[in-house]
C-alpha cells in the first residue's frame, strides 16, 4: 500500500501524464477509470501494474497479490479523472505489444478508416464484441484506442476484443487476395443496399472518418454499400452506421438466420 498526498509526488505526475497520448507512449501504459472498467481489467488477461483509489474507498477493494495499491485524497483522484462524476478508482495497465494481423479463416472484422472520435471508436469496439466479431482493425491515424474516453465507451469490451493498430490498405489488399471480402459504407455508381449482400466467409466491414468518409485507396478495393436515409439528415453518425452494418452482417452469418424481408 502506497499513500500519495501531494500533486508534486513523481508517481502522481506519472499517473496524471497517462491521460495524454504522449504520456501513454512514453510510459508504455494507460489508465482506466471507474469501478466497472477496473473490475473488467482485473478479471482480464491484461497486465495491471497499479490500482489507485481515493482514501474513503480504502479497505473496500480486494486486489490480486502483487498489484501495487495507491491511496490518495479525493482532491487528487479527482485530478486524475476526465469525467463529470469521478468514482475515485483507477487501474494502470501495460500497453499490449503491437501484433501482426493474421485473420482467422472465415473471420469477421471491422476496419476503422481514420475514426477520430474516441467515443465513436469505443462504441464500434463494443458493438463488434456484442455481435461476435473477431476483431477491430484501426488504420494509421485513427484515434488512440487507449484513451480514457475510448476505453470507457467500450464498457468492458476493450479487455476481451482483439484490436489491431496501424492496419494499412495494403494489409486489406492482402486480406482480399486470400479470398476475403471488404464492405464499406459509401455512395458510388455500384453501391447496393447494406441488407443485400451475402456476408458469409472472411469479411471486413469498413467505416470511414466522421468528416471525410472512406479513403480513396480503400474505395478501390471494397464493395460499396449504403444505409438508406429517409429523412433530411445528410448522413448517420459513424458509430451508428457501423453498428447497423455490423449487425446486418452478424445476423446473416448466424446459422439460424431467416430473412423475413
Amino acid at each position: 500500500m502506497n499513500i500519495i498526498t501531494s500533486a508534486a509526488n513523481p508517481k502522481f505526475k506519472y499517473f496524471k501524464g497517462l491521460s495524454a497520448k504522449k504520456g501513454r507512449v512514453l510510459g508504455g501504459e494507460y489508465i482506466v477509470e471507474g469501478s466497472k472498467c477496473v473490475s473488467d481489467a482485473l478479471n482480464s488477461d491484461r497486465t495491471v501494474t497499479a490500482v489507485i483509489i481515493c482514501e474513503e474507498l480504502a479497505g473496500k477493494l480486494s486486489l490480486k497479490n502483487g498489484i501495487p495499491l495507491y491511496i490518495m485524497p479525493r482532491h487528487l483522484t479527482d485530478r486524475l479523472s476526465d469525467t463529470k462524476s469521478p468514482q475515485g478508482v483507477f487501474a494502470v495497465i501495460k500497453s499490449e505489444s503491437s501484433r501482426e494481423f493474421v485473420p482467422e479463416k472465415g473471420g469477421a472484422y471491422v476496419y476503422c478508416d481514420g475514426i477520430s472520435d474516441p467515443g465513436n471508436l469505443g462504441t464500434i469496439i463494443r458493438t463488434a464484441d456484442s455481435a461476435g466479431f473477431d476483431g477491430v482493425l484501426l488504420s494509421p491515424g485513427c484515434t488512440d484506442p487507449h484513451s480514457p474516453k475510448t476505453v470507457r465507451s467500450c464498457m468492458g469490451s476493450f479487455f476481451h476484443m482483439d484490436v489491431f493498430e496501424n492496419i494499412s490498405v495494403s494489409d486489406l489488399e492482402a486480406f482480399k487476395k486470400r479470398g476475403g471480402r471488404i464492405f464499406a459504407g459509401l455512395l458510388s455508381d455500384e453501391t447496393v443496399d447494406y441488407r443485400s449482400p451475402d456476408y458469409g466467409g472472411s469479411i471486413i466491414i469498413a467505416v470511414g472518418n466522421e468528416a471525410n468518409g472512406i479513403s480513396d485507396s480503400l474505395k478501390k478495393i471494397c464493395t460499396p454499400i449504403k444505409i438508406p436515409i429517409y429523412g433530411r439528415a445528410e448522413s448517420l453518425n459513424a458509430a451508428v452506421a457501423a453498428s447497423l452494418m455490423i449487425y446486418e452482417a452478424a445476423n446473416k452469418r448466424r446459422p439460424d438466420f431467416t430473412d423475413f424481408l
